[in-house]
């Protein structure tokens, strides 16, 4: 798969360009709580930035087609970078920094959506699915470094350097990415629908309602896990889940061969949920759990977005995973507060319980979904998309 031409290139620099999203969170945490002397603050402008991405997400992803993917990308990374820099730079009043954080998430580069939407043309169609499962393994590797980065520049250097680094890897990673010969000569066609038309069709909605329970229950592992165990062990074992999502991505996720498969990746990580019940206090007995259920996430995530490029024409794809993404925002919002809600009133086991429940929900909704879903081969015979000079 990788032989063929772009493949690399492409995807190592995509990862380089949404490095800056797994610093983002902590960083605007570290920066603001600590120059606003606020975690209230802190909090707010994150959920500010996230909202900005939830609904910036399929529209700027809708436009891919319109504009092109390197004026599109172009222009939303120099907004982006230039409004990380001013909260470094500028103090700001508290309404400022909430509309700044606001402005950045939806000036956020549809980097995610775009790659996605050149991989079909890439390889053949054979290979899409071993493709779309590196990109969700990988993908990993953001979450991962990312924090450790954010938090050892700002002990090393100083908060506001965070923001400032940020933006400098953002525009680096997108430059790196832009100049792919493919990215300026894959042609991805306008979509000819509304806005939000994507969701009439059944599997698209399907995939949308599973990603934001599957990324639901995420938040209640993370939540949970933090309400249950001190800081710093939390952290280590948390880590285990995105290791467990690597090697589950190199070693399963390329053996999926049709839409059932997305049923049992996310049994296998219900298995683990519920095994964490058994003994929650033990931080070694929840690195297991957690490495369990991280064995399905990257072949979940990657056989969902597999499901996109096979469901739509690639004018609607686009516009299909700012949906998903948007899906996945609320989904993550919505778990981290009944999670909290819960350890709060209930105890700090309930948000372990927030996971296993969102997580039977991603089962069921699989259930009622996948039927709908479309049958992709695997067929060696067939071949990729050409491509076609983009005219923007």
């Amino acid at each position: 798969m990788l032989r063929n031409p772009g493949v690399t290139r492409i995807m190592g620099s995509q990862l380089v360009a949404r490095f800056a999203f797994g610093m983002m969170s902590l960083g605007f945490v570290i920066f603001i709580s600590r120059t606003y002397h606020s975690y209230t603050l802190a909090g707010v402008a994150l959920g500010a930035e996230t909202v900005g991405a939830a609904i910036s997400g399929p529209v700027l992803s809708r436009l891919i087609g319109r504009i092109g993917v390197r004026r599109l990308i172009g222009a939303t990374t120099a907004i982006t970078s230039i409004l990380l820099v001013i909260l470094a730079l500028v103090k700001l009043s508290d309404p400022l920094v909430i509309v700044v954080g606001l402005s950045i998430g939806l000036s956020s580069p549809p980097i995610q959506a775009s790659v996605r939407a050149i991989y079909p043309h890439l390889v053949p169609k054979s290979q899409q699915q071993r493709l779309f499962s590196l990109d969700a393994t990988l993908q990993e590797l953001i979450w991962i470094f990312g924090p450790v980065l954010a938090t050892g520049v700002a002990a090393a250097v100083a908060p506001f350097a965070v923001m400032v680094l940020m933006a400098m890897v953002q525009m680096m990673g997108s430059f790196l990415f832009l100049i792919n010969r493919e990215v300026g000569t894959t042609k991805i066609p306008e979509s000819t629908t509304r806005l939000g038309g994507v969701l009439k069709n059944k599997a698209i909605m399907g995939l949308v309602v599973i990603g934001a329970l599957l990324i639901g229950s995420f938040s209640g592992v993370e939540v949970g896990t933090v309400g249950i165990l001190a800081t710093g062990t939390a952290g280590l074992v948390i880590s285990v889940f995105s290791i467990g999502s690597l090697i589950g991505g190199f070693v399963i996720g390329p053996r999926a061969k049709n839409a059932k498969w997305l049923t049992g990746f996310n049994l296998l990580i219900l298995a683990g949920y519920s095994l964490s019940l058994v003994n929650p206090g033990n931080p070694w007995w929840l690195a297991l759990c957690w490495f369990i259920s991280g064995l399905g996430i990257a072949p979940a995530l990657g056989l969902t977005a597999m499901l996109v490029s096979v469901v739509l024409k690639h004018g609607d794809a686009a516009e299909a995973y700012g949906w998903i993404m948007t899906g996945q925002l609320a989904g993550y919002s919505i778990g981290a507060a009944v999670a909290g809600y819960f350890i709060d009133n209930i105890g700090s086991t309930s948000g372990l319980w927030v996971a296993s429940i969102f997580q039977v929900g991603t089962i069921l909704a699989c259930l009622i979904w996948l039927p709908s879903m479309p049958v992709f081969g695997t067929n060696d015979q067939t071949q990729s998309i050409p491509v076609i000079a983009d005219q923007h």
